[in-house]
């Protein structure tokens, strides 16, 4: 009896003997933290994230009405290639904050902005080293300035003190109206809205004019005619203007309802320009911007054919940029593919047709603001000669 009471004894303390020996899973749990490591990513060619980021940019471009995000549409079509290369255009808000988002922005490669627009932020520092954080590509096309007004105002001066629309607050419009209206000296009230809420207001008189910088022709206007008693005023190439803007002309042709056939209205134009990051070269930024380069000025016979925007018959890769580096794979390209050379008084003459793979061909140097003004001016004198003899 004695002997089986101790075995039953022994039985009894094993499981306690067990957990002294060995804590509990839920203690071994508790007292040990849990490792953090993270899953191994799987092979990029299993991976579909991966693939489809590879060879794909990012174009920050204009508002819906401007004309950049149509030109940008035109891009995306005529050199997507599949795996190879994939442009997706983005809708921007203004030329300031597309450089803001091309800098900051993840996923934004490329942006297009005025060339009166870079000029303010190298001058103002207000993002300090631009210079050397962003290149261009090259210059695209003209962006006009258009002021649209009520039938009772004649010229610039007339809006002196009335309320005038300059598009979104630190959008590359208010610039550039603010430019415009300042080397005039005509003091306005600005008011700053998006062009569909001004034109209504245009027409209800709520306001008095509104301002737009964008290619002829811009589908903005395509919601107005001049039965609703506005029409498109002549802009001054005053002098504080000449070393940012060009001189620039519209006719009925850009706008069949807002222009009468035998009227002409003189205005001025800023460049558009196709800014990249300064990717370090060898970094997968910088070989997805190149590819994108190479494709885009081989393909420029293509973008100018109907029926993609008529601005791409002025975008000409060998127009420099002063004061901007451009970046390094469009230089090379340039390099590789030299334009012919013409003679320097070629300046804003028509261009022949163009051929397949042909650029269109362009002083090497552009002209002095001296000599623009005064193409401008002899612009006006042949003009108003001409409208005399028209009536």
């Amino acid at each position: 009896m004695n002997f089986q009471r101790a075995h039953l004894f022994i039985l009894g303390l094993l499981p306690a003997l067990a957990m002294l020996v060995a804590p509990a899973p839920a203690q071994q749990l508790r007292s040990q933290p849990l490792a953090r490591t993270a899953p191994a990513a799987p092979p990029a060619v299993n991976n579909p994230y991966a693939a489809a980021s590879r060879w794909t940019l990012g174009l920050v471009t204009s508002g819906v009405e401007g004309t950049a995000l149509q030109m940008a549409a035109d891009l995306s079509r005529a050199l997507n290639d599949g795996p190879n290369l994939r442009l997706i255009p983005m809708v921007g808000e203004s030329s300031i904050q597309n450089i803001t988002d091309l800098l900051y922005l993840r996923g934004a490669d490329l942006a297009v902005v005025q060339s009166d627009v870079l000029s303010y932020l190298r001058r103002s520092k207000r993002l300090p080293g631009i210079e050397e954080r962003i290149q261009y590509v090259t210059k695209l096309h003209s962006e006009e300035f258009h002021v649209l007004t009520r039938m009772k105002y004649l010229c610039l001066a007339d809006l002196t003190g009335r309320k005038v629309n300059f598009g979104l607050e630190g959008s590359g419009t208010a610039l550039t109206a603010e430019a415009v209206f300042d080397s005039n000296q005509v003091k306005v009230q600005p008011q700053y809205m998006d062009q569909a809420t001004a034109l209504e207001k245009l027409k209800s008189g709520e306001i008095d004019a509104t301002v737009l910088v964008s290619g002829k022709p811009s589908s903005a206007f395509n919601s107005i005619r001049y039965t609703d008693r506005v029409h498109f005023l002549d802009v001054d190439f005053a002098e504080g203007l000449q070393k940012d803007y060009l001189p620039a002309i519209m006719t009925h042709d850009d706008y069949p309802d807002l222009i009468a056939r035998n009227e002409t209205v003189g205005t001025i134009a800023v460049s558009a320009v196709l800014t990249a990051v300064n990717a370090k070269a060898g970094t997968e930024q910088h070989r997805k911007i190149s590819r994108f380069v190479e494709s885009f000025f081989g393909n420029l016979d293509r973008l100018r054919q109907p029926p993609r925007h008529v601005k791409w018959q002025e975008v000409n890769p060998a127009l420099p940029l002063t004061g901007w580096a451009r970046f390094s794979a469009a230089q090379q390209w340039l390099t590789n593919n030299p334009p012919p050379a013409v003679p320097s008084n070629n300046f804003l003459s028509l261009p022949e047709p163009l051929t397949t793979g042909s650029i269109v061909p362009v002083a090497p140097s552009e002209p002095s603001s001296a000599q623009t003004s005064e193409i401008f001016q002899q612009f006006l004198r042949d003009r108003d000669a001409s409208s005399r003899g028209n009536r």
